[in-house]
């Protein structure tokens, strides 16, 4: 049984940050606090049926959208486009970048 009370305090924008977290992975704030605090393993995030599928089509798309920049670059490194290789991997990456967040995000 749990007896001991820790009083915590932030400012709004954290609560607010620590509700959502909570309610995403379905603990209350102070079991999150605790897990946190404790480094014990968090669940994973819960989405409704909708937000699953609207995640899963925007990495789709995404994905899609990541390919043809990687033929793009390829093609500036190839020399058949002059001049936008080094922008065409920053974007390239960008991508990349979001398509792993949005991964982690679906599980």
């Amino acid at each position: 049984m749990r007896a001991r009370i820790v009083r915590v305090r932030t400012t709004d924008t954290e609560f607010s940050r620590m509700k959502d977290i909570a309610t995403a992975r379905g603990l209350s704030i102070s079991e999150l606090i605790r897990r946190a605090a404790l480094g014990t393993r968090m669940p994973a995030r819960t989405f409704d049926a909708n937000h699953a599928v609207v995640l899963a089509r925007t990495l789709s798309e995404i994905g899609r959208v990541g390919g043809n920049l990687n033929q793009l670059v390829r093609l500036a490194n190839s020399g058949q486009i002059a001049g936008r290789d080094e922008e065409l991997s920053l974007v390239l990456a960008d991508v990349d970048a979001v398509r792993f967040r949005l991964r982690e995000l679906l599980t």
